[in-house]
């Protein structure tokens, strides 16, 4: 990405959602699960997401799995040196407040 295509402070979706960039230049490979969940995030900015939304998004999931996948986010995002401002609410689900945006390839 051309340094001019980035913006100061928002995290991208690249290349059909499987790689995010962080706000600090950092590029993280995206599972399936972990992909799911940031488009999902991605077309409800700033809402709260139920638990059961984000499941839903994939047959066979399981709450387990899905709580699995973010905590391996957010460690994947803390090693390349950022904090994922993706906010546990307790009893309900997450809710992503950074700025988030997909890149739309050429």
């Amino acid at each position: 990405m051309a340094a001019s295509d980035r913006l100061e402070g928002w995290w991208t979706l690249r290349y059909g959602g499987w790689t995010l960039l962080t706000p600090r230049g950092g590029r993280l490979d995206l599972s399936e699960l972990e992909r799911a969940c940031f488009l999902c995030l991605l077309r409800n900015p700033r809402r709260e997401l139920l638990r059961s939304e984000l499941v839903a998004m994939r047959q066979h999931t399981k709450m387990r799995t899905l709580n699995v996948a973010i905590c391996r986010l957010r460690r994947k995002v803390g090693d390349a040196g950022d904090q994922l401002p993706l906010h546990t609410v307790h009893g309900i689900g997450y809710v992503f407040l950074g700025k988030l945006r997909e890149f739309a390839e050429p």
